[in-house]
């Protein structure tokens, strides 16, 4: 990518393409789910809640009853605290159990799940018991259970909108029993699941990735449909027109543009039917005061350097989630990332022969020097955006180098950042020749 030509190249932005995405479709049950749940272990209890007191045998004897009690996983620091012994002891006395449990073929068996371990029926004889086994969960409680796990982190009117009005009483079980968090977000709950849930179906990690792969497992192996993103409503995604051109760097052509600061009634009404807003950072509080009807998550992205374009591309991803295949695509996301780091790589070198340091009116300042690999001085040259106040109103110094902060919400984001670093190299050029001129002149 040739300097020369940089400017007439980034007037158009990166190149995109335009696809469509068709939704999978495939059912599922999870219904099978209360199955493996119900015998899955031993639930006498949402909590943990073994006493300490007089308790006599040996230590294996007590961490075998700690497990038979608790009914979940326990940590090896309560099982040190219960046994009075080492990290090491205790599990080598877990180690001895689980093989007394092998050795006699036993029904139940002892899981290690990193440093924490459940005793629990062991997965064969599921069935045989399944209807002397404790049901805690019914059947509709696990499959909205199901849902939330497979596409979390999830809002609660989503869920509603799968399930149907009972989801409420639904949710408000699962939370009670532990199995999910919900946290407000506007209007709505983002819902997600807790350590409990993955130790009540026998999961070492509670990383989302995994969670999903162990939904889709247990689906597989007891009869029911491996994929549940039918379940899922296609999402609707928003973007301000400042940061349309980051949709189309994620290979996004099914989204909708819309003023969310100051919303029209045509404005608002798009955003009150859209999952997922994407605006500028810091704006959230106020975007959804002007939008109360809105009830879906927000991406809030920066774009003053190329990594927030970066950062930008990545967030989307990991918002939409399973949803992206069917709204972007992942070769013209990873395409135009690695179109940044280059066009980052470009910059940097020319900022390499500047010898004047750089003092930053602002933090937005600060983030383009430091991106550029320019040295920070309080004596520096002083370098400012282009308006006078911040948006809480203070004042910032004019400075000697100013740079564009394109006050307008259109435009394109890739040209913006670079027309924000030509005027910073431009401008600390400038100095360091005026410094050399000084020089030659007193010499």
């Amino acid at each position: 990518m040739a300097d020369s030509s940089m400017t007439e190249i980034l007037a158009d932005g990166l190149s995109f393409e335009d696809e469509e995405f068709a939704d999978a479709s495939v059912e599922t049950d999870a219904s099978a789910l209360s199955e493996k749940a119900a015998v899955g272990s031993k639930k006498k209890s949402s909590k943990n809640s073994v006493s300490v007191q007089n308790v006599g045998g040996t230590g294996k004897q007590v961490i075998e009853a700690a497990l038979f009690a608790a009914g979940s996983a326990v940590s090896v620091d309560t099982l040190m605290k219960i046994s009075q012994k080492s990290k090491r002891e205790v599990r080598d006395l877990v180690l001895a159990l689980r093989e007394e449990y092998l050795s006699r073929g036993s029904g139940i068996e002892i899981s290690d799940l990193s440093d924490r371990f459940v005793m629990q029926v062991r997965p064969d004889f599921a069935e045989k018991v399944r209807d002397v086994a404790p049901k805690e969960l019914t059947s509709s409680q696990l499959k909205t259970l199901s849902i939330i796990a497979y596409h979390q982190p999830i809002t609660q009117s989503d869920i509603v909108e799968m399930r149907g009005s009972n989801a409420y009483e639904h949710i408000g079980e699962l939370s009670e029993r532990g199995f999910i968090d919900l946290k407000p977000q506007g209007r709505t709950k983002i819902i997600t699941t807790t350590r409990l849930f993955a130790d009540y179906f026998g999961m070492a990690s509670s990383n989302t990735a995994d969670i999903r792969n162990k939904m889709v497992e247990i689906l597989r192996t007891q009869g029911g449909q491996s994929n549940i993103s039918r379940f899922s409503p296609e999402k609707r995604v928003v973007v301000t027109e400042m940061y349309e051109s980051l949709a189309r760097m994620c290979g996004m052509t099914n989204y909708k543009v819309a003023n969310p600061y100051t919303p029209s009634e045509a404005d608002q009404k798009i955003i009150s039917e859209s999952n997922i807003l994407i605006l500028a950072k810091g704006y959230s509080d106020k975007v959804l005061d002007a939008n109360p009807a809105f009830s879906g998550q927000i991406v809030e992205v920066s774009s003053t350097t190329f990594k927030d374009l970066m950062d930008g591309i990545v967030a989307v991803r990991e918002m939409l989630g399973e949803d992206f295949p069917r709204l972007g695509k992942a070769a013209k996301a990873d395409e135009n990332i690695k179109d940044l780091q280059e066009l980052q790589e470009i910059y940097r070198k020319k900022a390499l022969l500047i010898q004047s340091k750089a003092n930053p009116a602002t933090e937005m300042s600060a983030k383009l020097i430091n991106d550029l690999g320019i040295g920070i001085s309080m004596d520096g040259i002083l370098v400012s955006p282009d308006y006078g106040k911040s948006s809480s109103g203070k004042k910032i110094p004019k400075g000697t180098v100013i740079f564009p902060t394109h006050k307008s919400q259109s435009g394109n984001l890739i040209k913006r950042v670079c027309e924000k670093y030509d005027a910073v190299i431009a401008g600390l050029k400038e100095a360091d020749k005026e410094k050399r001129e000084k020089k030659d002149a007193q010499s």
